[in-house]
């Protein structure tokens, strides 16, 4: 089946996106731990090395795992083309991606050389770059979709190669010198480019779709990536020396105006039942809001700032938080309890037209993630983000909120496992009446 851009035909094996799905938590409960050990170093300054140790444990581990899964199918659907990684390149690129986010947070902490890092991230994401993009430019349709996907994956190469010009600098000195602004602005291409422009391009097609919303219109859609890609070029040059201040500004802006337009929209959906899934975009929107209304504050002057003496730099680690803890991994949360029954029920019904002779009852999409399961899951994201305001508050408490992210990815995993069993015996039983009829 294939109509404006989209084709099913060639929607990958579930298991493309199960196994980072599945990977995710591991990194996850990783991430906790590192924080539990060495509990409030963490709030010291976001320089510290367990905290770019479990930053890049959540932003490669969790995120950019999630985020990777999600592209496998979300191509074939919106853009009509497959990404071309498949078989054994997609067991290497797992495996070379896995091995690459534990060698690079293990160098932070000093346990292993970055060399091993800068090897292995760099040919493993240099090459889903690499293939995404031929794809997104040679094969892919849908243009609304099209277009900022393929400004994301551009801004995650440049992620990667701003991430190692800094890994060379550690290794051999080589990084320009241009201070701390070159980290800025790999921080600020990971979250205003990579993250934001991906959770643009796919919120403007599965709001609509998922929760039954007004479309979002042209002018919004083209406006607000627009605007972020303005800031994250003015942001570029003033890094490398160019007079063009005002760029983190832009960004910020665009962030803001996504959020209000977005929860202006989930407030017009038609489907009024309480659906778990519209509470995390919420949440995570309304968290979008207050990390840019916090982070506007550093460009008052600073007679003006309210925080008292020696909070700025918890502060910043406090808004990073925010926005990835916050943000991003609540739409993550949100949207795997959406994707993953979508998946296994669209893969059941594939697996049904090919023995059209064998019908079984589909599990609905509780079936497969039970509501209960989908509230515990989303209460325990809202006590990690009440922990995380008292960790701010108190950092002797930075443990409790560790524990409970632990607790909260651990139901992840459960639920995305629970869905996966439930696959498994409808295969059977698809087979068995199969076979039954044969006879």
């Amino acid at each position: 089946m294939r109509m404006s851009g989209l084709n099913f035909e060639a929607i990958p094996e579930l298991s493309a996106p199960m196994r980072f799905y599945l990977t995710a938590p591991v990194f996850a409960l990783l991430a906790a731990i590192l924080v539990i050990s060495f509990g409030e170093q963490v709030w010291l300054s976001r320089w510290m090395p367990v905290t770019l140790a479990a930053t890049h444990l959540l932003a490669l581990g969790v995120m950019a795992m999630v985020m990777i899964g999600s592209l496998f199918q979300v191509m074939p659907v919106l853009c009509g083309a497959a990404i071309p990684i498949r078989g054994w390149k997609l067991h290497l690129f797992h495996l070379l991606l896995v091995a690459g986010v534990v060698s690079l947070s293990s160098g932070f902490l000093g346990w292993v050389s970055f060399s091993l890092s800068f090897a292995l991230l760099g040919l493993s994401l240099g090459y889903f770059v690499f293939s995404l993009l031929r794809v997104l430019f040679w094969e892919a349709q849908g243009q609304q979709t099209r277009l900022p996907i393929s400004l994301a994956v551009l801004a995650l190469a440049v992620l990667l190669a701003l991430g190692l010009i800094l890994l060379s600098g550690y290794l051999w000195g080589v990084a320009p010198g241009i201070g701390k602004s070159l980290t800025n602005l790999h921080a600020g291409i990971g979250l205003f480019g990579w993250i934001m422009l991906l959770i643009m391009a796919v919120s403007f097609q599965v709001i609509p779709m998922f929760h039954v919303t007004p479309n979002f219109s042209s002018g919004w859609r083209y406006g607000l990536i627009g605007l972020l890609v303005i800031g994250i070029v003015i942001v570029s040059l003033e890094s490398f020396g160019v007079p063009l201040p005002g760029g983190w500004l832009v960004c910020i802006v665009a962030s803001i105006l996504y959020s209000i337009v977005t929860l202006e929209r989930l407030g017009k959906r038609k489907r009024k039942l309480p659906d778990v899934v519209v509470n995390y975009w919420k949440c995570g929107l309304g968290s979008l809001l207050l990390a840019c209304l916090l982070l506007f504050s550093f460009f008052l002057p600073l007679d003006l700032l309210p925080w008292p003496v020696g909070w700025q730099t918890k502060l910043e680690v406090f808004i990073g938080l925010l926005f990835g803890l916050g943000f991003v991994l609540a739409i993550i949360q949100g949207m795997l309890l959406k994707i993953v029954p979508f998946l296994i029920t669209l893969h059941l019904q594939r697996a049904m037209m090919r023995n059209p002779i064998a019908m079984i009852p589909l599990p609905d999409h509780y079936q497969l993630i039970s509501r209960v399961h989908m509230k515990w899951q989303f209460h325990l994201y809202i006590a990690v983000m009440l922990s995380l305001v008292l960790s701010f508050m108190m950092p002797s408490t930075t443990a409790i909120m560790a524990l409970l992210f632990a607790l909260n990815w651990a139901m992840i995993g459960y639920n995305i496992l629970g869905a996966l069993k439930q696959y498994r015996i409808c295969l059977v039983n698809l087979q068995s009446s199969f076979e039954q009829f044969k006879k």
